[in-house]
């Protein structure tokens, strides 16, 4: 069904009211702040003690803040039936939940994708990857993906990555560590072939990170379910796991990374950046930068660069010396070689798995977004709120978390 024009106008009318609150609330936050900051800094005692009473209102005008936003996402989101409906005939709904099953273990996955402060939202996640191997097991998995410079090369990862993984799955003898582990590289580097190929014909900058996890038991260890993390770039997984209550006090959660960040600061990829002639250097945030001036596109750029070490796409990082820098010897200066973590799940502990682009990360350590979701009654919800709290922190990025966990079945 379509909405009559007075209802569009209604909806128009009730977004321009949710952006000029939202304008109105960030100036009180920003003045709130100032007036902490020289409460803080005051020698007189009554001035440094309204910082108590400052604080209070700072924390209700960012929670404001943060509900103002909510609605625009809310909006955006297609929250609306005809818009719904719109978007499934498209292709383009994406369901925020899913549940799926490995052996024993019955899991459950919800997502949150906020395009916060950017002018589009370059992120994506996929909920419902179901693999096959050559020996009849299912593997099902998760991704996250976060777009840079357009969209086109995280689309096309979403809608070709689960089939080239697929491919290379079934292509094994069985499933086993070390087979999956071979697929999942091989499928990286065929859908980033794909994509680079498509690119040196339009000269098309995009890039993407990606984040994928896939949860399998082999024919061999029955009733051992893995987890298998892929990583690609800057975002970010974490196991949470609980702690065993003691004498010292009651049970808590510890929080271990599944990933590394792929950042051209980190040592090992600084000495491989550097190696082919690259340069990495810091400007706002450390990059891997073209250390002379390249022609793509039809244009001259002085100095390009990316703030991740590995990515798929990114052609003019792949490939510079074909556009004029002749100082860097054929190889990639950002490589889409995914880097993976095996972890054996222990239903008895383990509670959940979080997998977060960095618009998360940026604003939020790894313990902090383990509380954020442990407090939460549900996976859609705790995805929410992790997204919900990283926005009120502070990030203007696109904002995305999956939020996975599971239980034991009969």
């Amino acid at each position: 069904e379509q909405y009559s024009q007075l209802h569009q106008q209604n909806l128009d009318r009730q977004d321009g009211v949710i952006r000029q609150h939202k304008e109105e609330v960030i100036s009180s936050v920003n003045r709130l702040r100032q007036q902490l900051h020289d409460a803080v800094s005051s020698s007189n005692p009554v001035t440094s003690s309204r910082a108590g009473a400052i604080e209070t209102q700072l924390r209700q005008q960012i929670g404001e803040f943060s509900q103002a936003q909510e609605a625009i996402e809310y909006r955006r989101a297609g929250s609306d039936p005809a818009k719904q409906i719109r978007n499934a005939q498209a292709g383009t709904f994406r369901a925020t939940r899913h549940e799926m099953r490995c052996g024993r273990l019955h899991f459950e996955v919800g997502a949150a994708c906020w395009q916060g402060g950017k002018e589009m939202n370059e992120d994506r996640f996929v909920l419902d990857i179901e693999l096959l191997s050559s020996d009849g097991l299912s593997v099902p998995g998760i991704m996250v993906l976060d777009g840079h410079s357009g969209s086109r090369c995280v689309d096309h990862l979403v809608e070709r990555l689960p089939a080239g993984l697929q491919a290379r799955v079934a292509s094994k003898p069985l499933l086993s560590d070390d087979f999956l582990r071979e697929a999942v590289v091989e499928a990286c580097a065929m859908v980033d072939e794909e994509f680079l190929t498509w690119a040196r014909q339009q000269e098309a900058m995009d890039g993407s990170t990606l984040l994928l996890a896939l949860i399998y038991e082999t024919a061999s260890q029955p009733g051992k379910t893995r987890l298998l993390v892929a990583n690609v770039g800057d975002s970010r997984g974490i196991l949470c796991r609980a702690t065993a209550p003691d004498s010292s006090g009651p049970q808590g959660l510890q929080v271990f990374r599944l990933s590394e960040d792929h950042k051209p600061n980190r040592e090992d990829e600084r000495q491989r950046i550097e190696a082919l002639g690259g340069t990495v250097d810091l400007h706002g945030v450390w990059r891997v930068i073209c250390p002379e001036q390249v022609v793509f596109g039809g244009r001259t750029i002085a100095r390009w660069g990316l703030a991740v070490s590995r990515a798929f796409g990114d052609l003019l990082l792949k490939e510079p010396y074909k556009y004029g820098c002749t100082k860097v010897l054929p190889g990639q200066l950002v490589s889409a070689e995914p880097e993976l973590r095996l972890v054996e799940l222990d239903p008895s502990l383990d509670r959940f798995v979080v997998l977060a682009c960095d618009g998360i990360w940026d604003v939020l350590q790894d313990q902090d977004a383990g509380a954020v979701c442990a407090g939460q009654c549900g996976v859609e919800l705790a995805a929410h709120c992790l997204v919900k709290h990283a926005f009120a922190a502070g990030s203007m990025d696109n904002l995305t978390a999956v939020v996975l966990t599971w239980c034991v079945c009969g």
